[in-house]
C-alpha cells in the first residue's frame, strides 16, 4: 500500500492526555530513564545520530540495560552506517539483552535488500560479526544473530546457520522453537539452493509448526524440487500444514499434482468428510491457477456452487475471489462459464471475475457481450473495469478507456470516476496506444499524487525525443515542499535511463536538499549509480513536527496497556497495542481513532488466509492521513492476529494497517508491529472486502502516571 504526506504533524499531545489517571510519584531513576527513553525517541523519530557522543555514551555505559537496548533498537532504526562499529562493540556488551538488541540492528542498517536499492553494499565485516553471535552462550542473542544474518549476510552463509539447525532438537524449550523458526526463515531470506535439503529434512518433524515452517520457508526458496515433500505434508491433518503444502505444490511446475489439490478447495474433504479451512481451500485454488491445468476446472466451478457466493456467507465470497484469479491463470476458455456468473454478483468476487474473464478474453471482442461494465459503477468496480479493459486490448477498449478519462474529467465526475484515471492511464499504456504519450503528458502536472505516479510510471517518450527528460524534471520541480512524497520519489527514480546527462544530475543534485527525507534518498541513490562520488554518506534527518513534550509524553506512557477497539460491519475486533515496541505508531493509530479518522472507512484489502487491510480513505491502497511517519521495526513475530502499518517502501506508514490471518514470518523485521488482535479473531476471517470500520474506541490503563503534575 501507498501512503501519501509530508511529515509528523499530528497533534498527539492533545489526542494522549487521558480524561482521568491515577496519581503516583516517579522515582527519580524512573524519571531520568524517562527523559533518556524521550530524547532516543526524539533522534530516531528525526532519523538522526546528533552531532554528540550521546549514542555511542549512552548504548556503552549507561547504568540502565534498558537504555543501552533502546538505543541498539533506535541505531538500526535510524540506519547510519556510522553506527555500526558501535553496534559491532556492543556485540560484546556484558548485557545478552543489549547484545541481542545489537544483532538486530545490524541487520536492520545492513538489510542488502535496501542498500541494494540505494546502490550500497553490505559491509563485510557486518556477516563475520552475525556468524560470530551464532555462538554466544545466550540462546537470545543466537536468535537475533540468526535473523540479522538472513537480512545482512550473503547466500554462502547459509552454511553456518545450517551446522547449527542439526544441533536443535525437534521438541526444544519454546525459546528453542523460536530460535528454530528464526533460523528457517533466515535460510529463506538468504536464497541459497543448498538450504533446500535441510529444510525438507528438517520438515520430516513431527511437529505441524516446523512443518508448515519449512513448507513456507521451500515455497520462498522455489524449491520446485521439493515436490515429494509437498505431496506428503499435503496428507497432514494440521490446517495450517496442509495450507503451506498447497502453495507449494503451485510452484513445482507438475500439472499432475492438481489431483492431489482439488479435494482441498471443497468444503468438505471428499474421503474423510471433514471441512476444510478457509485456508486450505484459498491456498489449494491459488495453487491450481499456478499449475495451469485445465483440468482443474470443473473442480473449480463445481466447488463456487457448494454454497451461495452472498455476503451472508463471507467464506464463500472470498473463496470465490481466489477461484476467479486461478481460473484466469489457467488461462483456458473453459473457465469462462464459471467466471460470467460471478461478474453479476455485486462486490468482490465480481471484481475479481471481471478481470480474469478479460485475461481469457484478450483480443477477443465477445468479452463485451459476457459482461455489462456499466453496472462497475463503485470505485473498486471501476478501477477493476479499467484493468480489464486493458487486458482485453483491441479498438473497443480503448475506446472506452479514453470515455473514461473524458467523464473524470467533467465538472460533475463523481469521485469513482476521478479515481478510476489512473488505473485507465495503465490500461491504456499496457494496450500500447500510438497517442499514449499525448493522453499522458497532461498527467504530469495533476495535483493528485496518485494520478502523477501513474502517469509518471506510463511516460515513454519517443527515441528521438530532444531532452525526453524534461517533463519528469518539471513534474518534479512543480511539487511543492511538502508534497505528495511517493510522487515525488517516482519522479526522481523515473529519471534513470538518463543519468548521464548533466542537467538530470542537477536536478538529483538539487534534490538532496528537499525538505522530504525519501527524497533525498532517491536523489542520492541515483547519483550513486551514475558514479558520482562527491556526494553525501547519509541522506540528513527528517523533518518532525513533533514536540518535546510530546516525546516526553510518549515515554512516561509506554508501559500503558492500551486497546483499541474496532467496531466492524462484522463485529468487533479488540487489539492490545504495543506502546513501547513502537510508540509513534500507536500514538499516531491513536490520534486516529479519537479524531474519527477511521470512522466509514473500509477494509479494501482481504487476502485469505494472509491479511486484512484498511485504513485508506481513498479506499484503493493509495490514501493516507496527509502525512508519514517513522518506521519502528521491532523484535515482535508477525503472528495470527498480529497488527502492522501498510508501507509502500522505509519511513511510508500513515494511516493504513493490517491484521494478519495466519503467522507470516516473512514480514517479521519487514514492517512495523505495533499491535495483536485479543479478542475478536472470527470478525477478521469473516471480512471481505468493502466490509466498513464503524468506529473505533481506545481504552487506556493510566495508573502509571499523572500527566497533569508533570
Amino acid at each position: 500500500s501507498c501512503l501519501r504526506g509530508a511529515f509528523l504533524a499530528f497533534p498527539l499531545a492533545l489526542f494522549l492526555l487521558p480524561a482521568g489517571c491515577g496519581r503516583r510519584k516517579l522515582s527519580s531513576d524512573e524519571l531520568e530513564r524517562n527523559r533518556l527513553f524521550a530524547e532516543i525517541l526524539k533522534r530516531e523519530d528525526r532519523r538522526t545520530l546528533g552531532e554528540d557522543d550521546f549514542f555511542p555514551r549512552n548504548l556503552h555505559f549507561s547504568t540502565h540495560p534498558e537504555v543501552r537496548q533502546w538505543c541498539a533498537v533506535a541505531l538500526g532504526r535510524i540506519g547510519n552506517r556510522r553506527a555500526l562499529p558501535w553496534l559491532y562493540n556492543a556485540l560484546h556488551s556484558s548485557y545478552a539483552s543489549v547484545r541481542a538488541a545489537a544483532a538486530f540492528a545490524v541487520g536492520e542498517i545492513e538489510d542488502r535488500e535496501t542498500l541494494k536499492e540505494e546502490f550500497l553494499r553490505v559491509d563485510p565485516r557486518a556477516a563475520s560479526e552475525l556468524v560470530a553471535a551464532l555462538d554466544d552462550p545466550s540462546i537470545q542473542v543466537r536468535m537475533r544473530a540468526v535473523e540479522a544474518l538472513g537480512k545482512a549476510g550473503s547466500p554462502s552463509d547459509s552454511v553456518e546457520i545450517i551446522r547449527r539447525l542439526h544441533a536443535l532438537p525437534y521438541e526444544g524449550s519454546p525459546v528453542e522453537q523460536t530460535y528454530l523458526r528464526l533460523a528457517i526463515t533466515a535460510l529463506t531470506r538468504l536464497r541459497d539452493p543448498s538450504a533446500v535439503p535441510a529444510l525438507e529434512k528438517l520438515a520430516e518433524s513431527p511437529d505441524p509448526e516446523i512443518q508448515w515452517r519449512c513448507a513456507n520457508g521451500l515455497y520462498g526458496l522455489r524449491a520446485r524440487k521439493a515436490r515429494s515433500t509437498f505431496l506428503r505434508l499435503l496428507r497432514s491433518y494440521n490446517p495450517d500444514v496442509r495450507a503451506h503444502a498447497a502453495r507449494g505444490a503451485g510452484i513445482c511446475e507438475a500439472p499432475d499434482l492438481a489431483d492431489a489439490l482439488i479435494p482441498l478447495i471443497s468444503l468438505h474433504d471428499p474421503d474423510s468428510g471433514k471441512p476444510n479451512s478457509l485456508g486450505v481451500r484459498a491456498s489449494a485454488v491459488e495453487a491450481l491457477g499456478n499449475l495451469r491445468n485445465p483440468g482443474a476446472i470443473p473442480a473449480i466451478r463445481k466447488a463456487l456452487q457448494e454454497a451461495p457466493i452472498v455476503r451472508a456467507n463471507p467464506e464463500q465470497v472470498n473463496f470465490a475471489v481466489q477461484a476467479a484469479a486461478a481460473l484466469g491463470n489457467i488461462g483456458a476458455p473453459e473457465g469462462k462459464d464459471a467466471l460470467v456468473p460471478l461478474t453479476r454478483i455485486q462486490g468482490p468476487a465480481a471484481v475479481s471475475a471481471v478481470i480474469a474473464l478479460a485475461k481469457l478474453s484478450r483480443g477477443n471482442a465477445t468479452f463485451f457481450d459476457l459482461v455489462r461494465l456499466e453496472d462497475f459503477t463503485t470505485e473498486a468496480a471501476r478501477r477493476a473495469a479499467a484493468q480489464a479493459l486493458g487486458e482485453v486490448g483491441g479498438p473497443e477498449a480503448v475506446r472506452r478507456l479514453k470515455l473514461m478519462l473524458i467523464q473524470a474529467a467533467s465538472e460533475r465526475a463523481t469521485a469513482a470516476e476521478i479515481r478510476a484515471v489512473p488505473a485507465a492511464v495503465e490500461a491504456l499504456a499496457r494496450i500500447g496506444v500510438e497517442d499514449l504519450q499525448t493522453i499522458v503528458e497532461p498527467y504530469l502536472a495533476s495535483h493528485d499524487g496518485v494520478i502523477l505516479r501513474a502517469a509518471i510510471k506510463a511516460y515513454k517518450p519517443p527515441p528521438r525525443r530532444k531532452a525526453p527528460w524534461k517533463p519528469l524534471v518539471e513534474a518534479y520541480q512543480r511539487m511543492a515542499p511538502g508534497w505528495d512524497l511517493e510522487a515525488k520519489v517516482s519522479a526522481l527514480s523515473a529519471l534513470q535511463p538518463w543519468l548521464s546527462e548533466q542537467d538530470v544530475q542537477a536536478v538529483l543534485r538539487s534534490a538532496l536538499g528537499d525538505r522530504q527525507r525519501n527524497a533525498r534518498v532517491a536523489a542520492l541513490s541515483l547519483l550513486r549509480k551514475a558514479g558520482a562520488t562527491d556526494v553525501p554518506d547519509d541522506p540528513g534527518p527528517s523533518e518532525s513536527a513533533t514536540t518535546d513534550i510530546t516525546y516526553s509524553i510518549l515515554a512516561v506512557s509506554r508501559q500503558n496497556r492500551t486497546v483499541a477497539t474496532l467496531e466492524t460491519e462484522r463485529g468487533n475486533i479488540e487489539i492490545e497495542l504495543y506502546r513501547e515496541d513502537a510508540p509513534l505508531t500507536t500514538a499516531n493509530f491513536i490520534s486516529l481513532a479519537r479524531g474519527d479518522f477511521f470512522n466509514g472507512l473500509s477494509f479494501m484489502r482481504v487476502v485469505p488466509y494472509y491479511v486484512i487491510q484498511g485504513g485508506d480513505p481513498r479506499n484503493d491502497m493509495e490514501g493516507g492521513p496527509g502525512y508519514t511517519i517513522r518506521c519502528e521495526i521491532n523484535m515482535r513475530a508477525y503472528e495470527k492476529g498480529s497488527v502492522g502499518m501498510a508501507l509502500s517502501g522505509k519511513d511510508t506508514g500513515g494511516s493504513q494497517f493490517f491484521i494478519t490471518l495466519s503467522p507470516q514470518p516473512r514480514l517479521d523485521g519487514g514492517f512495523t508491529c505495533f499491535g495483536r488482535v485479543i479478542s475478536g479473531m472470527q470478525a477478521a476471517q469473516s471480512m471481505t472486502a468493502g466490509d466498513k470500520i464503524l468506529k473505533v474506541r481506545i481504552e487506556e490503563d493510566h495508573t502509571l502516571f499523572d500527566y497533569r503534575r508533570y
